[in-house]
């Protein structure tokens, strides 16, 4: 029933809306895209990236948990442009995709930059692409690697199909054949309809893919330079799908007249052409696989083009694929997902240990620099003036969270976190890593003996490092071995708290929590206190 009710609602996303304006698609182009998203949708989108991932086919891909910890389907919205399934998957698949090769890298860069420079082609393929349509009840991992049942249902839906019109004939000339008409009649009717309920899923992926074949038919003909460049394996993919073209669609209600209609129930040719395009996608899910994901390509190039004509203050960055050192530089850097964002600037060579109060800028400018850094190698673009940097390996441990189901502590879930990127691999491309808030999850003696241990190792020739910390005695600790910096906010008298959200040299030297607690009305002598207390610390280091 949930095939059945996703196919229906991609009907109405596709067949049954109405037809878009060619000059109202061609103003979508450089707006903020407006699709909504269903329950389920982005798990849809995703089965490209799954389907790479489970196979093995990439060296490198973000992990969950990083794209979590960036709010990575919130990031694929806003980009998000594409106007066929296999643009919305490859789209999501670039995003978690870093280019860690010079030749990955330049095949992006210069076919975004195709649909920047050509108008002309860009509106053509955008309106190819809309009529491909979205349809995320097409099962596309099913495309890639069907299961094949062999030719048997193909031969007993023409048996019976054979059958009952033998009955039919026989019955005009006499009426001893009429129960076996009758039975075949309603066996047929009843067989065509729990077959029907069955493939729901099935046959929305054979549309998409005949869908896909047919699309890219269309390119072929459309004038792309240097397409063989481009485009070669697509094309070559095309040409061993002639089968595909030359069987077509499976005829449904939505594409068939009234009597077209009645001659499809009589004969199943809906049955019938379905198991026989099954059957030769099975034999082609290599080909199915390459069509998809060079429609997804340009479909994609076109969405990021798109969002930055949208964005405007993006430039092109400096990936370099050659070095292994870890220096970055990153000027006027925002995060996409804050509105007026304040720039912030980041040159540095050596690792970074961020400090300051909470609501200063700690976590945003963390996300901010994770973000661009993987902006630069997916989509080869950075919301800044400026970026130069290493082909990184990137990963986060910012957004924690206990896993009831698995019986997992807030602190068991960070400790694998962190695992994780520890022995991440090095050997090939430098790593970023951006750690938000170190061991947290427990008592203060061991986190600060752990964290500075953890940070000491992850302080290396191989590895850059970003960590944000309440906890001051780190400064003291690895000062030398990391780059402080920090946040710092103004507290006025009458209690209102001013952030300036600007990354400034050096450890954190404001202390504005008690006079907070004092500017908020507390009991003075717990103020009073407090600050004693504070101020004991200081002095001596130790608590009193």
């Amino acid at each position: 029933m949930k095939y059945i009710i996703e196919t229906l609602i991609d009907v109405k996303r596709t067949f049954l809306r109405p037809k878009m304006p060619k000059r109202q698609l061609k103003q979508r182009y450089g707006m903020q895209p407006d699709i909504h998203y269903f329950e389920g949708d982005m798990t849809s989108i995703r089965t490209y990236f799954d389907y790479r991932y489970e196979n093995q086919l990439d060296d490198f891909l973000l992990d969950d948990n990083t794209w979590n910890d960036l709010s990575g389907d919130d990031i694929f919205k806003i980009i998000n442009h594409g106007s066929s399934t296999s643009g919305e998957q490859y789209l999501y698949y670039l995003l978690r995709s870093p280019a860690i090769s010079q030749d990955e890298y330049d095949k992006r860069a210069k076919l975004i930059e195709v649909m920047e420079n050509n108008p002309d082609l860009r509106f053509k393929l955008h309106v190819l692409f809309a009529k491909l349509g979205r349809r995320r009840a097409a099962n596309t991992r099913d495309a890639f690697h069907p299961q094949p049942h062999g030719s048997g249902r193909l031969l007993f839906n023409i048996l019976l199909v054979l059958a009952f019109i033998g009955s039919a004939i026989s019955f005009l000339f006499t009426t001893d054949f009429f129960w076996v008409f009758f039975v075949l009649l309603i066996f047929k009717s009843v067989y065509r309809e729990l077959i029907k309920s069955r493939i729901e899923r099935d046959l929305a992926t054979v549309h998409y893919s005949v869908a896909m074949v047919q699309t890219a038919k269309k390119i072929r003909k459309l004038p792309f330079p240097e397409s063989e460049q481009y485009l070669k394996p697509l094309f070559e993919a095309l040409l061993r799908l002639k089968p595909i073209l030359r069987v077509g669609y499976v005829p449904t209600k939505s594409n068939l007249g009234e009597a077209s209609e009645f001659l499809n129930m009589v004969l199943m040719l809906d049955l019938i052409t379905y198991e026989l395009l099954k059957n030769r996608l099975g034999k082609h899910y290599k080909d199915i696989f390459i069509i998809h994901e060079y429609l997804g390509r340009l479909d994609s190039a076109i969405a990021i083009s798109s969002y930055r004509k949208c964005i405007q203050s993006t430039s092109s960055p400096r990936v370099d694929f050659a070095t292994t050192s870890i220096g970055f530089n990153g000027i006027g850097l925002v995060h996409p997902l804050v509105n007026d964002a304040v720039p912030n600037d980041l040159q540095t060579t050596e690792p970074v240990l961020l400090t300051g109060s909470n609501a200063s800028g700690k976590s945003t400018f963390l996300k901010t620099i994770a973000i661009n850094a993987i902006f630069a190698q997916s989509i080869c673009t950075v919301l800044g003036k400026e970026y130069s940097a290493p082909a990184f390996r990137i990963y986060t441990s910012i957004a924690i969270a206990d896993d009831l189901r698995a019986g997992e502590s807030y602190f068991i879930a960070e400790i694998k976190s962190l695992k994780r990127i520890t022995v991440a691999d090095t050997s090939k491309q430098p790593l970023l890593c951006i750690i938000d808030e170190v061991l947290r999850g427990t008592n203060t003696v061991e986190r600060i003996a752990t964290s500075s241990e953890l940070l000491r190792h992850l302080a290396n020739e191989k590895t850059l490092c970003l960590a944000a910390t309440h906890d001051i005695e780190l400064c003291a600790m690895l000062q030398g071995q990391y780059r402080l910096m920090h946040f710092e906010e103004t507290v006025t008298d009458d209690g209102e708290v001013l952030f300036d959200y600007t990354i400034k040299d050096g450890p954190a030297t404001t202390r504005n929590a008690i006079k907070l607690l004092a500017s908020m009305g507390f009991d003075e002598e717990i103020v009073k206190r407090s600050k004693e207390k504070a101020n004991g610390y200081s002095a001596e280091g130790r608590w009193v």
